[in-house]
């Protein structure tokens, strides 16, 4: 009975939760009686873990270094699979906008969205993508992936 509702949850998390769950990294965040949130969550890992940051950063580096075509949720394809409804959103913003394109990607990662759609995004006047993450997150996009269109807030207010 465990072993299916381990499989089953495993379908529903991003992959690179799954990467870390198959290693055990996460099996004390489904067992165990707390009095408290926050006593389980000192006994859990979760998406603030240094592991996934590295997981990601890496990733993103390589298709920043053009060793990859697109990575999401830490996974690298070698072609993009573009999400037609958001990048047709994306182009209709800017046309209505004189090519001008401003995007808050709140939960972005560290601009995982904003390299997938980079190839349309070279031929606008102007971008201004601007990621609101974890703290931690933030640090490594300034780090390895800001740039003048691409830019890491840890807040809404930051960002604005």
């Amino acid at each position: 009975m465990v072993a299916k509702v381990k499989e089953t949850v495993k379908l529903f998390l991003p992959p690179v939760l799954s990467k870390l769950f198959a290693r055990n990294s996460f099996s004390k965040s489904f067992t165990g009686n707390y009095s408290s949130w926050d006593e389980a969550l000192a006994h859990s890992t979760g998406y603030d873990s240094p592991e996934i940051l590295n997981t990601v950063t890496q990733a993103l580096l390589k298709v920043k270094r053009g060793q990859a075509e697109y990575e999401r949720d830490s996974v690298l394809f070698d072609s993009i699979e573009y999400s037609w409804p958001l990048l047709s959103g994306l182009m209709l913003a800017a046309a209505q906008n004189y090519g001008k394109l401003s995007v808050v990607d709140v939960g972005g990662s560290l601009g995982s969205s904003f390299f997938q759609n980079r190839k349309f995004l070279a031929y606008l006047k102007s971008v201004r993508w601007s990621v609101v993450e974890q703290k931690h997150f933030v640090e490594a996009g300034k780090a390895h992936f800001e740039n003048s269109r691409l830019r890491f807030y840890s807040s809404l207010m930051e960002c604005v």
